[in-house]
Formats: C-alpha cells, sequence, structure tokens
C-alpha cells in the first residue's frame, strides 16, 4: 500500500497524489530579484540568514562588549554556503528538497510494514535508512527507519525538532549529551523500547548485539524544516532547552516521574467534561508490548496509557483493544501514526463529506478497507472517519509513535490540534458497519464480542 520513489526517474508526466520523483526533480532557478531591495542592502539573502542567526542587526559591523561576547551564541562549526532559498514558483517544499538530498527511499501511500521496508545506506546517520512519509501525514510528521549493523552505531546528531523511536529489533545503547560530552547519559534498549531524543540534545545509537538493529522513529521534521527552509539551522543550532532536558541522571528512568489516571470523557452530553486518558510522565518505557494499560473508554474493554516524553508537542500513547471487537468510529487531525505491536484485523477509512452513515447512503464505494498486522504503520487519511476491529486470535495492540492532540501541550491551531475529536457512537453508527465485523469474524472462527448495551441509546 505504499511505495518508494527511490529509484524512478523524472519523466515529465503528471503523476497520482501518492508519488513523486526522489532522484529526477527538476533544478530550480533562483530566478530574478523582484525589485532592488536586496540589492541596496548589499549583501544576499543567504548571508543575511546567517547574520540574523548569529544576532547581527542590519549587518552592521558593531563591536561587542565583552559581556556581549560572552553572552553571544557560538556556532560549533563555521556556517557554510549551502543555504538554498531558490526564488521559483510552485516548486517543491524545502522539506521536499530536504529528501531528495539525503539520498534514501522515501515511501508514500497509506500504509506500510515497518518489518519489511528496504533500507539503502543514509551517509549523514550513518546507518542503512529510509523515509516513510504517508498521506494521512498532511505533511506534519515523517518517519524514518534505520538498521545498525551489529558492532556499529550512528553519527552523533542533534536537530531542532522532535523525534520518537521504538526498537523494532535487536539491542543497544543511546548515548545523549547536552553540551559537554563528558556530561552524557548512557542508557541500554531492547526490543520493544520506546524513548525520546530530547529536543537539540546530541544523540547516538550503538548497536551492541549479534544481530542488526532495526529502529522506526517519528519526527516534526517537516514542520520545522518548512518553516526555517536551513538546514544549519535545523541541524546545528546551539540553544538548549533545559525544561526539555535538564541531565538529571534518571532522565531515562522506566519510572513514570508522575500519572495521570483517566477522568472519564462525558458522552451523554449533559457536561462539557472533556475528560482525558491516562498519563505518564516517562522518558523511557523498557518494553511497550509489556507497558501496563488503563481503562481507555474508546471501545469496549479497552485500555491505554498516554506517554508524555520529553515535554514534546508530538503526542505518544499505546492501546490494546480485546478480540471479537472494535472501536468507535472518530475523526481528527492529521499525523496520527499507528505501528501495529500484537494481533490481526482491519479498519475502515471514508471521507467525512459523505457523512456518518456512508453505507446507508448508498456511498459504499467510497469506504476503503485495508488488513493490518504486526509491523503495519499506517497514518488516517486528515479528518477521515475511520475505526478498528479486532477479528483476529489474540489481542491488538498499537503504539501511535507521534502525532498531535497533545492534551498536555495542544497548539492553538486546530488544523493539527483537534480538541472536540469527533466520533459516532455505537448507537449511530451505520447497521452496515456491525454486519461486516460480524461476517469477517465469523470467517475467521471468531466470537462476536461485542454487548448489545453499547448499541442502545443513553437514556435522558
Amino acid at each position: 500500500m505504499a511505495n518508494s520513489n527511490h529509484d524512478h526517474e523524472h519523466d515529465g508526466h503528471a503523476h497520482d497524489g501518492h508519488e513523486h520523483t526522489h532522484d529526477g526533480l527538476p533544478p530550480h532557478s533562483h530566478g530574478e530579484p523582484t525589485g532592488n531591495a536586496i540589492e541596496k542592502i548589499g549583501f544576499t539573502r543567504s548571508q543575511f540568514l546567517r547574520m540574523c542567526l548569529a544576532g547581527v542587526a542590519a549587518g552592521a559591523a558593531v563591536p561587542l562588549g565583552p559581556q556581549a561576547q560572552a553572552q553571544a551564541p557560538k556556532a560549533s562549526k563555521p556556517r557554510t554556503d549551502s543555504y538554498d532559498d531558490p526564488v521559483a514558483f510552485n516548486g517543491p517544499s524545502a522539506y521536499r528538497r530536504f529528501l531528495q538530498k539525503e539520498g534514501i527511499p522515501v515511501y508514500e501511500g497509506g500504509a506500510i510494514d515497518v518489518n519489511k521496508v528496504e533500507l539503502k545506506p543514509w551517509k549523514r546517520v550513518g546507518a542503512l535508512g529510509a523515509y516513510i512519509f504517508l498521506e494521512g501525514t498532511a505533511g506534519t510528521v515523517d518517519a524514518w527507519v534505520a538498521e545498525i549493523p551489529p558492532g556499529g552505531e550512528t553519527n552523533p546528531e542533534r536537530h531542532i525538532f522532535e523525534e520518537q523511536t521504538l526498537v523494532l529489533a535487536g539491542k543497544g545503547r543511546t548515548q545523549v549529551w547536552q553540551g559537554d560530552p563528558s556530561n552524557m547519559l548512557t542508557f541500554e534498549w531492547e526490543r520493544g523500547a520506546v524513548f525520546p531524543s530530547p529536543l537539540n540534545t546530541w544523540h547516538r545509537h550503538i548497536n551492541t548485539g549479534k544481530d542488526p538493529v532495526r529502529l522506526v522513529a517519528i519526527t516534526n521534521a517537516p514542520l520545522l524544516i518548512d518553516m526555517f527552509r536551513h538546514t544549519d539551522f535545523i541541524f546545528d543550532n546551539d540553544y538548549a532547552f533545559p525544561e526539555r532536558f535538564d541531565g538529571r541522571k534518571d532522565y531515562f528512568s522506566a519510572t513514570p516521574q508522575a500519572f495521570f489516571p483517566t477522568v472519564p470523557r462525558d458522552r451523554s452530553g449533559k457536561t462539557k467534561e472533556r475528560g482525558h486518558h491516562s498519563h505518564s510522565l516517562v522518558n523511557f518505557v523498557p518494553n511497550i508490548w509489556k507497558w501496563k494499560l488503563y481503562p481507555a473508554g474508546q471501545g469496549v474493554e479497552d485500555d491505554d496509557n498516554h506517554l508524555a516524553m520529553a515535554r514534546n508537542s508530538m503526542a505518544c500513547h499505546v492501546e490494546q483493544f480485546p478480540t471479537g471487537t472494535y472501536e468507535r468510529c472518530h475523526r481528527h487531525g492529521p499525523g496520527s501514526t499507528i505501528i501495529l505491536l500484537d494481533g490481526s484485523g482491519f479498519s475502515m477509512m471514508w471521507p467525512h463529506e459523505i457523512g456518518t452513515t456512508p453505507f446507508k447512503d448508498g456511498k459504499q464505494q467510497q469506504v476503503q478497507l485495508f488488513e493490518w498486522k504486526e509491523g503495519t504503520l499506517v497514518v488516517p487519511p486528515l479528518q477521515w472517519f475511520h475505526q478498528h476491529f479486532n477479528n483476529g486470535k489474540v489481542p491488538a495492540r498499537f503504539v501511535k509513535l507521534g502525532g498531535w492532540n497533545n492534551d498536555l501541550y495542544p497548539f492553538t491551531t486546530t488544523l493539527v490540534s483537534d480538541p472536540g475529536r469527533t466520533e459516532i457512537d455505537y448507537p449511530d453508527e451505520d447497521p452496515r458497519v456491525r454486519e461486516i465485523f460480524a461476517e469477517r469474524l465469523a470467517a475467521a472462527g471468531g466470537q462476536f464480542k461485542m454487548p448489545e448495551s453499547v448499541f442502545k441509546r443513553r437514556s435522558g
């Protein structure tokens, strides 16, 4: 359901909406400046941005006093002339150009198996890698998969975008530091570990086992790269965020710093109580398959736990629901990146514009159904209704490794932060939805475990 564009040549013809040309993007003309304002200033746009980042006002060479010199930020390496801000109409975004320069496959589409995706040498990181940029992200988050050979390690890096990582296979350790490397923190991990790369901290991953390590991570790099359009600013920025990483020795402890139990959402409409899911303030989960969960209220006997990691704006949670059950249909903003950990089943999705009862209204041809299993990564399209069905043999468990709708750190814009969260309650769902699940469940030899009470309207 996903496709790579790494080896495709650009042929100058229109492509469908799920593919772009990776190696063959046309060269971008810098064009001519409109007006002569830049010429009057007397320096290039690249130089201007570099001076702004260094705190130099209007390009004037004003000597700094001793105190100002001590406070002035110092770059970790000389600034380059690689800044590229082409004056070109309707060209690719800064993030798309960044992907082109990375030189590894970029997979697009609707879903993909992170355990089987083909990887290529990733020079910048020092590992094998590939990007995953699915349609449902709406360009707000991305994913990468990397593989480190036995005895290998990634190149140290830092960046001002958030990153949350899941260990798919292997064992190793990660080193994290801010400023002086002698103060680095080191923690060990195995398959199932989930952890953040705290904002703009140096970090590197090391394979200490006998088998290859495979990692998958979700980041909000597309937003940051498109906003600033300067890789030096993204990857070589000396600013520290002490509220995100303070260097304390127990920073990556598996014991939550705090736990907040579930506050149920009022679905009766009598109050405006939005509620919230259970939250653990923790920066390291040793095994997401075994992490303790709490009643969620999204389906029938479903459990979850939201993980507030490194004070990230990106949300993260792990959820599980039993065999023979399915969740309420719902829709929300972009970027909710789900990775299936256990179980098998299917999901149905459709554009919200066709309403809440597409089968009843004769619009079933616009409903998409796809199957999932362990390793499937999927991002529901922006504001599409979707719901997940477990017709497998074991409870279905998944981790939402990135996305928005963070109850602790919401965005002002409702384009990504969607506090309203529109649901279709069981009594209001299209009758055909229940029938399809019962049919597919019976075909798999399963037992329907949805209690009749959930399909009855609440009185009052």
